[in-house]
């Protein structure tokens, strides 16, 4: 009986350790997001973009995370955001984007994650918001891929380096 009494102490001494540790998919999402930070990009979790009817409708909150490449500009560029999910017509409340830009990015669309939902161009840089459903080292390298491919054929970056100064 005793053995049974120290057996049941020494679980309730260690359940709230086990709460601490993260899980299999968390320790995977971990893995991941340190991979993308090697490969230049940042990584944040974040609410996931909503369309214009979903701000009215007060829908709930989606969380996802953003993935980014920092552009090193002097001259800001427009911003434009390009979903990649389905949007009703007259749903988003977006810019259009330069039809080069627009048929650039859609020829890279494949590299792109199935669950992202939208890519977009701010001052800062280049982002994609996505849900990490099914995240690979290998979609991760894609991303970074099609990010890189965007920025040369799109002539975003004009760091500091230029030869044209």
């Amino acid at each position: 009986m005793s053995w049974l009494i120290a057996v049941v102490v020494i679980g309730f001494m260690l359940a709230p350790i086990m709460w601490i540790l993260p899980s299999r998919r968390q320790s995977q999402q971990a893995e991941i997001r340190a991979f993308a930070r090697t490969l230049g990009l940042s990584v944040k979790v974040v609410a996931m973009p909503k369309t214009r009817r979903a701000k009215i409708r007060r829908e709930d909150d989606v969380f996802g995370v953003c993935y980014t490449r920092f552009l090193h500009n002097k001259t800001p560029l427009a911003a434009w955001k390009y979903w990649l999910i389905a949007v009703p017509d007259g749903d988003d409340d977006i810019t259009p984007i330069d039809p080069v830009m627009l048929e650039l990015i859609e020829s890279q669309r494949q590299m792109l994650p199935k669950d992202a939902s939208m890519l977009e161009l701010t001052p800062l840089g280049l982002n994609i918001y996505w849900r990490e459903n099914h995240a690979t080292t290998d979609v991760v390298k894609n991303i970074a891929q099609c990010f890189d491919i965007i920025i040369e054929e799109g002539r975003l970056e004009n760091g500091v380096n230029t030869s044209d100064d």
